[in-house]
């Protein structure tokens, strides 16, 4: 008797332990559907040879396992029959599919995708009237655990079977494949953790944060510390930041920096998502904790006028991109949010907050209108500007040879190329090179392959340095007649920092944005700025052997150059140089 109750003890261990396959299929038959698919298309593709994830299937596949996930939940939280409910989440993951699978048709961005099915995966519950604020709040805290322990189990099941395989292996000399691993993980990451994170999806869409009920558990303290004395905290020092930088703006007239776009962008979704954890707290919290509640709206509208002001900037000078496409939907988000948070205050609806976002990212991810779409227009455009006014392009076709172009252009030029290759544009200018014998369209280049041969076509240098940076250096050697009784000391290495002396008794210095030379009692400074503009100016056509570079320095002094580096503009330096001093009578 006793070994019965054991032994049920332990199957009922185990049940909790090991999810029912069957119950997680009858409520999740489309996303079970979608992991055993890509499990099984993963694994066939290590069997032919191909161990990489980054594969268009992959992303299609998970873009349809959210999808139809979120589709579940929306149909399970109306109560909606289970046919009906996986007829929708079917529709819905295929055609998320068909969006991550066919980016060049529908000019998709997968990360402004992605980002938006994981967001509608955390409000689909509660698109129906009459929720509980409280009973989302709890839901998408039991999501993201479910989420994290999905992962953990995920790592640990390949982890050990790994582990078994290496062991068998080295001990007993068992022949077994050596893609085994990339079979093991590949489940792993695609069946055992996904399956497992939907078994722990919470069923009750109702049940509402209780914390008298969490008095003194772990998710109350542990909570409740992060936000009143770690999250909250740091945003409202981060906030004060942004404001004093936003007066310095103000004082000076300037513009803001390049980096402020990333800054407030990490302010506002970190901002928000404090503001998210900490609604259970928003009467029961500290002092500072309830102001940051009431006051959230107050603190982003400088930073959104920050963004708006940087991003038009940018955009203004270089175009779309497919990363200020998304700082610009972070601003119209940010600026809707003020709105919103200043009219409702603590009343605000986290659907709305969540819910827009994510309308907004689902929105700028797909068509001609989204980020991808937006930045070949973008870049085309002035592409085909830059190409025309710099003598590249005449009735739509380039002109052959291509102009040499001056660094700067060539910088410009090549940006605009790569933005196109990142948004997947590259194919709108295979019309400038129809009947050209050297057409990069007629191989099987692609990506960072087919960009470089068409930036080698165009005369782009695949590395075209900033127009205030001189990275001179000789590739071949160089022949000089020289004047009678010339004396050559060299190669001296000059940096910044000590002076050099050689054992001629020569000393070579860089000081006051100049390089002072002294010998047999005459002295020389060379003015940097000069010295720099004439390396650039003796540099050959980039990728064709350069031979160093001699340079007068007057009054008897001659230098050939072999090495050197350093930059004008407003700082003008000289980082490196070597060269051979040519003294002469």
């Amino acid at each position: 008797m006793a070994l019965g109750r054991g032994t049920m003890q332990l199957s009922e261990r185990i049940e909790r332990l090991i999810p029912d396959l069957g119950t997680i299929i009858a409520r999740f038959p489309v996303p079970v559907g979608f992991s055993i698919l890509l499990s099984l298309y993963i694994n066939a593709q290590i069997l032919n040879g191909h161990t990489g994830f980054d594969d268009d299937m992959v992303w299609g596949g998970s873009a349809g396992f959210l999808a139809s996930g979120a589709a579940h939940l929306f149909a399970e939280a109306r109560g909606m029959a289970r046919t009906r409910s996986a007829v929708i989440a079917l529709a819905c993951g295929l055609l998320a599919t068909a969006f991550a699978l066919i980016t060049g048709v529908f000019q998709t961005s997968l990360l402004m995708l992605f980002c938006g099915l994981v967001l509608m995966l955390m409000v689909a519950a509660y698109l129906r009237p009459h929720i509980a604020q409280g009973a989302l709040w709890l839901f998408n805290l039991r999501l993201g655990l479910a989420a994290l322990l999905a992962t953990i189990v995920g790592v640990l099941f390949a982890a050990g079977l790994s582990a078994i395989v290496e062991a068998l292996k080295f001990l007993f000399d068992v022949p077994l494949p050596n893609n085994l691993h990339e079979h093991i993980w590949s489940i792993a990451a695609f069946l055992i953790g996904p399956l497992y994170g939907l078994s722990l999806v919470p069923r009750d869409t109702n049940e509402e944060v209780n914390l008298a009920a969490q008095k003194n558990t772990l998710l109350e303290k542990g909570v409740s510390v992060l936000v009143n004395y770690v999250l909250v905290p740091v945003i409202v020092i981060y906030a004060l930041i942004l404001h004093a930088y936003a007066i310095k703006i103000a004082l000076q007239w300037e513009l803001p920096k390049g980096q402020i776009g990333t800054m407030v962008t990490i302010f506002a979704l970190g901002g928000t998502g404090a503001w998210l954890v900490a609604w259970p707290w928003r009467d029961s919290g500290t002092r500072l904790l309830r102001l940051f509640m009431t006051g959230w709206f107050w603190l982003t509208i400088t930073p959104a006028a920050l963004l708006v002001i940087a991003i038009s900037r940018r955009v203004s000078d270089y175009g779309i991109t497919p990363d200020r496409y998304g700082l610009i939907l972070v601003a119209v988000w940010l600026a809707l949010l003020s709105l919103y948070l200043a009219v409702q205050r603590n009343r605000a609806d986290m659907r709305a907050v969540l819910g827009g976002l994510a309308v907004l990212l689902l929105a700028g991810s797909l068509g001609p209108w989204g980020a991808n779409g937006s930045t070949i227009t973008s870049q085309l455009g002035r592409l085909t500007a830059f190409a025309q006014s710099h003598g590249l392009l005449s009735d739509g076709k380039l002109v052959l040879p291509p102009a040499r172009l001056a660094a700067e252009a060539q910088s410009d030029g090549y940006s605009m190329i790569d933005a196109l290759r990142e948004a997947g544009g590259l194919d709108r200018l295979r019309p400038w090179f129809a009947g050209r014998d050297k057409d990069p369209f007629k191989s099987d280049q692609t990506g960072w392959g087919l960009a470089s041969a068409i930036s080698e076509q165009l005369g782009f240098a695949a590395y075209a340095p900033p127009p205030n940076f001189v990275n001179f250096s000789a590739t071949i050697a160089a022949s000089h007649t020289l004047p009678a009784a010339s004396r050559i000391i060299g190669p001296v290495q000059i940096s910044t920092g000590a002076p050099v002396q050689t054992t001629s008794g020569l000393v070579a210095e860089i000081k006051n944005d100049a390089l002072n030379i002294s010998a047999n009692g005459k002295s020389w400074v060379l003015p940097v700025e000069k010295l720099l503009a004439q390396a650039r100016e003796g540099s050959v056509v980039p990728g064709q052997p350069q031979p160093p570079v001699l340079i007068d320095g007057g009054s008897g002094l001659s230098l050939l150059v072999d090495n050197l580096s350093g930059q004008t503009g407003d700082t003008v330096q000289l980082h490196y140089a070597r060269v051979w001093i040519i003294l002469r009578p």
